[in-house]
């Protein structure tokens, strides 16, 4: 088996003046006496001004080594990640209010990345360079408390261990407990899931309202994450009014998420993104035939003779422009054919089971005296028309509607 040999990258980020010339110069110093590549980056003096130098100068190194991994430089990066740096990490991460994962902030394998060193503490590997008499440099911006990891390493650690001395180990080790039992709770909410989840934005809520509240809660910011593309903000206020929502006894409910709406329709809640055009108020008004456009369908209205008329699949109504269509508006009513009955439109789409998110695009159509005369409930019910508007025997011609 063929082994490549190894070599050396190291980045200059300039941020320590003379300091940083002979970190590179070290460097380069270790490549020529055991014969090694190097691979270096110099960032320019300066770039880092005004910025959050910890987080860009990580996005800067990682860029540069999968530049290398790319172009086949090498095929496994050792990274000195030790114990000391996973504590600190978890820590952090703790107070920044991260969830269970945190136990896998560092990994031993993440891809083409080995951190060989995470079970060794850092005063282990400085002993063991100084009985084998290795030279090595550490970065003089270490002891300084400037930022929030030196904080935690210079000055919350070593009052933790006042208290106990294997404060490190216990933590490590409680955030590997969390991150185990939360796997196990993972699995089986995963599993209740994907047996729910109808398509990628619509989950069946019928059999998932009664879980407990930690179950439900997980299932919801998963399916929140996956159906917007992790678009939404999620936080525990918008959980909890989302649980409400399930387990209400209203059959269709809207909530505003972001850019998204979050449907209930009966058993099934849907993540939608909002469009624009689609919430626009629609008003038409019609003055002859021709091909129009409402709700983002076009209409078809067109004189005809009375005669061999297919009422299933198409809507007739007397003749007579102009003909107003419109969206729906509060306390709408028709007077229905053929007992006259007035009823509500509300009523009529509440029993036709239309979801509350389509009823502004059903079309309204009124007469010139603002009197609804019929209304289009295809594809979800019989289209109605009312009693006035009914076609007899005497009409010569008549109107046709046809929803292309």
């Amino acid at each position: 088996i063929s082994v490549p040999a190894p070599l050396i990258i190291h980045i200059n980020y300039n941020l320590r003046g003379e300091e940083s010339k002979e970190d590179e110069s070290f460097a380069r110093n270790i490549a020529k006496k055991y014969d090694l590549n190097i691979y270096i980056k110099e960032i320019k003096e300066g770039s880092y001004n005004k910025k959050n130098i910890q987080n860009e100068a990580r996005k800067d190194r990682y860029k540069f080594f999968e530049e290398l991994y790319n172009k086949n430089i090498f095929d496994y990066l050792i990274i000195a990640h030790n114990k000391d740096d996973f504590a600190e990490t978890i820590i952090y991460r703790m107070i920044k209010g991260a969830g269970t994962d945190i136990y896998n902030c560092l990994k031993k394998k993440n891809n083409y990345i080995l951190r060989p060193m995470l079970d060794s503490y850092r005063t282990d590997i400085e002993n063991y360079a100084r009985e084998n008499n290795l030279e090595y440099r550490e970065d003089s911006s270490n002891k300084k408390n400037k930022y929030a990891r030196n904080k935690i390493r210079n000055l919350i650690i070593p009052l933790l261990e006042t208290i106990n001395k294997k404060s490190k180990d216990n933590i490590i080790k409680f955030s590997k407990r969390i991150y185990l039992e939360n796997s196990f709770l993972r699995k089986k909410i995963n599993n209740i899931y994907k047996k729910n989840l109808i398509n990628k934005n619509i989950i069946n809520i019928e059999n998932i309202k009664n879980l407990n509240k930690i179950f439900l809660s997980r299932i919801m910011i998963k399916f929140l994450s996956e159906s917007s593309k992790n678009e939404i903000e999620i936080n525990e206020k918008r959980i909890l009014e989302i649980i409400k929502i399930i387990k209400s006894k209203k059959s269709n409910s809207i909530l505003r998420l972001d850019n998204f709406n979050l449907i209930k329709e009966y058993y099934k809640l849907i993540v939608e993104k909002i469009d624009k055009k689609e919430n626009e108020k629609i008003y038409l008004k019609i003055e002859k035939d021709g091909i129009y456009k409402f709700a983002g369908k076009k209409i078809s209205f067109k004189t005809i003779e009375n005669k061999n008329i297919n009422y299933k699949e198409k809507l007739y109504i007397k003749f007579g422009y102009p003909i107003i269509i419109r969206q729906r508006k509060n306390a709408d009513f028709l007077i229905s054919y053929p007992n006259g009955e007035k009823k509500l439109l509300r009523k009529i789409f509440i029993d036709s089971k239309i979801p509350l998110r389509k009823r502004n695009n059903i079309p309204i159509i009124e007469n010139s005296n603002n009197e609804i005369i019929a209304v289009y409930l295809k594809p979800y019910a019989v289209n109605r028309i009312s009693k006035k508007n009914k076609i007899t025997e005497e009409d010569k011609y008549i109107i046709e509607i046809d929803f292309i």
